[in-house]
């Protein structure tokens, strides 16, 4: 079952509502308190010159050539190949381009920073073509949120999936689950850094991976810097349409999808059922239906071409 309501005009949507969640699962290790205000060169970092960012082997494009762009920004500790489905279920029709945020995949080595990962979002969108509907999972999501406020010219509408949660909300009610996130950095140690994500594919160098732990460089480094971060204000800022995706079982960052929808000049909200919080690999038939049906009228309301 999926529950569809909408927070403006111009794309179908239902009137039923989601409840709020009434409570969350708990974890197994207990955090240090969240980090304190942000260091002065985060909090006034300016956006980095995507010029100077080589993004050539960071993004993977498959799908024909003319057809409308869905870029893909993928969550903590994995890289662009989590969207296999997507490409798979989805190349008929769009051009779909997956990329690798800093500290993941080819950028593993690159300290995560927020201009930084807006910048390699925004150059691959101009490489192509320069207008993207643009799909964010998780931290790919607040990723979005903060290129589309910036570059709203770039982004034709906005995907979020698993993103209704201010990350400092979720540090407060969900302390436990924060702490899972932000425990001993010795754990890469003994976890290793990962497999590779596709049977048969390198296993050293630059080829995108996915771990079985931990991958601090990229996962620690981008819990900590949205931390300190509001994101519903870029997301108010973006005038363009917005689809919210939700697993119906992913409490915490369901705690606020109402308030995010509200935020949203043009936004809709889908709950799809037998998913948490890993939506589009738990239920990918289901997502990629929401994503095409979004897709097919972005692309073809005047406005958006």
């Amino acid at each position: 079952m999926e529950t569809t309501a909408s927070g403006g005009d111009g794309l179908p949507a239902a009137a039923a509502t989601a409840a709020e969640p009434a409570g969350l699962p708990a974890a197994a290790a207990e955090p240090s308190a969240p980090a304190g205000p942000a260091a002065p060169d985060e909090a006034v970092a300016p956006a980095e010159s995507a010029d100077r960012l080589d993004v050539s082997a960071a993004f993977d494009v498959a799908g024909p050539e003319d057809a409308p762009t869905l870029v893909f920004l993928h969550g903590t500790r994995v890289t662009r190949a989590m969207w296999d489905p997507q490409v798979a279920a989805l190349t008929d029709r769009y051009r779909v381009v997956t990329v690798d945020l800093p500290g993941h995949g080819v950028f593993a080595d690159m300290p995560f920073r927020m201009p930084r990962a807006v910048a390699i979002a925004r150059s691959v969108i101009d490489r192509a073509g320069g207008r993207a509907i643009v799909v964010g999972q998780s931290l790919g999501g607040y990723v979005a949120m903060e290129l589309a406020a910036a570059h709203p010219g770039h982004v034709a509408g906005l995907v979020l999936c698993n993103a209704t949660a201010e990350p400092r909300a979720v540090a407060r009610r969900a302390p436990r689950t924060v702490g899972v996130y932000l425990a001993d950095r010795v754990s890469e140690r003994y976890l290793g850094r990962g497999a590779p994500v596709r049977a048969g594919g390198p296993t050293s160098g630059p080829a995108p991976r996915a771990t079985n732990g931990w991958l601090f460089k990229g996962g620690y480094g981008a819990v900590v810097t949205a931390l300190r971060t509001s994101f519903l204000p870029q997301l108010a800022a973006y005038p363009g349409p917005v689809l919210l995706v939700n697993g119906a079982d992913d409490p915490i960052f369901r705690r606020a999808e109402l308030t995010f929808l509200a935020a949203c000049g043009d936004g809709r909200l889908r709950v799809i059922e037998g998913a948490g919080h890993l939506v589009s690999s738990e239920q990918p038939k289901a997502f990629s239906a929401a994503i095409r049906e979004f897709a097919e009228v972005v692309f073809t309301t005047p406005a958006s071409q």
